[in-house]
């Protein structure tokens, strides 16, 4: 009987000591799975615009707390909406547009994470639009 006790003391002092770490992985994941899935978004718009010469507006709403890249096919507008993590803060996030022919006026926005506290500085680029993220 005491050894059942025991065993479930330091079982639950394990599981206890140990959820945090798990939330906080899932957290990361979920930031990085974020970070992966704009630059698919934002390399999918790039290849609209240099084989469809189609614009794709690129904007953040607060309300539901995403990005949506968003074009027209055929007359029909698409959303193509990035769900943003809640342990992201966007501290400043102008829409633009990505033109027909690729090009995007240079700008910063910037995101912060609360997990570490580190400031991405997403650098958008002249021409085809390129950008960088620079963590500070």
């Amino acid at each position: 009987m005491l050894e059942t006790i025991i065993v479930l003391i330091l079982s639950v002092v394990i599981i206890t000591f140990s959820f945090p770490n798990l939330m906080r992985s899932r957290q990361l994941v979920a930031e990085h799975e974020f970070w992966n899935d704009f630059r698919q978004s934002w390399q999918a718009a790039q290849v609209r615009s240099k084989t469809k010469h189609i614009e794709t507006m690129v904007t953040f709403d607060p309300v539901s707390y995403q990005i949506e890249f968003d074009w027209r096919d055929q007359q029909k507008l698409v959303k193509g909406k990035l769900d943003i993590p809640e342990t992201i803060l966007v501290r400043k996030f102008d829409d633009f547009k990505m033109h027909e022919n690729g090009y995007t006026k240079p700008r910063t926005q910037e995101f912060q994470s609360s997990i570490n506290g580190r400031r991405y500085l997403m650098r958008i680029q002249l021409a085809w639009g390129g950008y960088r993220i620079e963590e500070k």
